[in-house]
């Protein structure tokens, strides 16, 4: 009994000393002091540009990493992503802004006397109008990225300075109940357009949180659009309607599973729906109009179609303004029932990601597939590191998440 009694408090022993690894390998993968997250809206924050000036709604948030050190508190900046309204310019309406951290441009001090953080960093600005007047990037010879359609962006240099209400306490989960107060200046350093010449406001911080650095589940909202259109075929042909969107139940759980071994959640949103037959099968030459029929400023828009003309046109897909907030994505039900994992690949794309090499891993699911060959279903630490967007946001109350990469 005695032997049997040892036995147990042994294996009992065992199993709690692998669970505190798992929590010390999943949980707090990550260390190094902790994070602050600012959520930020503002409704009338000021954009100047050729037609002088105007307003815009601007929402994002800023992300800032704090170290205890010896002597002091420190302070980087981790992110920043905004997504704002346009306004009119001289070459027409500029549609979203989207502004989004230069990865190892910031340089952040704190005046811990005044609570006070003060940035200057780089910023990637992008608003379709320039895709419509400048196009798109061509790839070098060699590194076509057949479903990639990267923008060219503008680049800002930017102030912030954020006014705390309270010191920050580390080590535990901490909410300001009195918020914070943050200005911010931009100003482009490098132009395409030029359409847009200043960006300022003063906001009052709605959310500030302070945790430990863990694995924190972050979201990005996803639109289905589907294609109503009304058959001229069958036993109803020219008196009933169908839809687009076959694909989707299949497309949206594996892009689901695949994204949440990086611990981003896909908020797929309710379908809604474009009246016309003409895209059902969709050629290269109604793709834009198609994308033009609905633009959601805080979702990535995904546009279901039957099949492009030609078949295999882009393979499984397509995805405009990579890495922007401005991203949409083409797909179609004709992926299935090979194609599995062409949504997830493409929301890679939306999410920042380049074919490898390049900013993700050879062999992962951000290799090319091509028409009826499948995205590999694997995902690596590299793909989760360098995924980004502004639509990205981090959901209070926090979700707690534990990466879980299979290459």
């Amino acid at each position: 009994m005695e032997v049997r009694v040892k036995l147990v408090k042994i294996v009992f022993s065992v199993v709690f000393l692998c669970l505190f690894c798992f929590a010390a390998t999943g949980l707090a993968q990550e260390k190094g002091g902790s994070i602050m997250v600012m959520k930020i809206e503002k409704k009338g924050a000021a954009l100047t540009g050729t037609k002088g000036k105007g307003e815009t709604s601007l929402s994002g948030e800023v992300v800032y990493r704090i170290i205890q050190t010896r002597k002091a508190m420190a302070f980087e900046l981790d992110s920043l992503g905004l997504v704002g309204t346009g306004i009119n310019t001289e070459r027409g309406e500029s549609g979203n802004i989207s502004i989004k951290l230069k990865p190892k441009t910031s340089r952040t001090k704190y005046d811990p006397k005044r609570r006070v953080i003060e940035s200057t960093f780089l910023v990637e600005v992008h608003y379709p109008l320039i895709d419509r007047i400048k196009g798109y990037i061509v790839p070098k010879e060699g590194e076509r990225e057949m479903d990639d359609y990267r923008s060219y962006t503008e680049t800002f240099e930017g102030t912030l300075v954020s006014q705390l209400s309270e010191s920050p306490r580390l080590g535990k989960k901490m909410e300001m109940k009195k918020g914070a107060a943050v200005t911010i200046k931009m100003n482009p350093t490098e132009k395409v357009l030029g359409e847009i010449s200043q960006l300022y406001g003063e906001f009052r911080v709605i959310d500030v949180i302070i945790f430990p650095r863990l694995y924190i589940k972050r979201y990005i909202n996803v639109q289905p659009v589907f294609v109503r259109y009304t058959p001229d075929q069958g036993c109803f042909g020219g008196t009933t309607t169908a839809t687009t969107g076959g694909s989707f139940n299949t497309l949206r759980d594996r892009s689901i599973e695949m994204w949440n071994r990086c611990c981003i959640g896909l908020n797929f949103l309710p379908p809604v729906y474009v009246e016309n037959d003409d895209y059902r099968i969709l050629s290269s030459a109604e793709e834009a109009n198609l994308r033009a029929e609905y633009n959601d400023a805080n979702a990535v828009e995904v546009f279901f179609v039957e099949v492009s003309d030609p078949v295999g046109l882009h393979g499984g897909g397509v995805c405009f303004s990579s890495g922007t907030a401005n991203a949409q994505i083409i797909t179609y039900d004709t992926n299935l029932p090979i194609n599995l994992y062409n949504l997830a690949h493409e929301l890679g794309h939306a999410l920042g990601l380049f074919h490898p090499p390049g900013n993700s891993t050879p062999a992962s699911l951000m290799e090319p597939s091509g028409f009826c060959a499948d995205n590999p279903a694997l995902m690596s630490n590299e793909n989760c590191d360098n995924a980004s967007n502004p639509l990205l946001t981090t959901r209070i109350p926090l979700t707690l998440c534990i990466r879980n990469t299979n290459m």
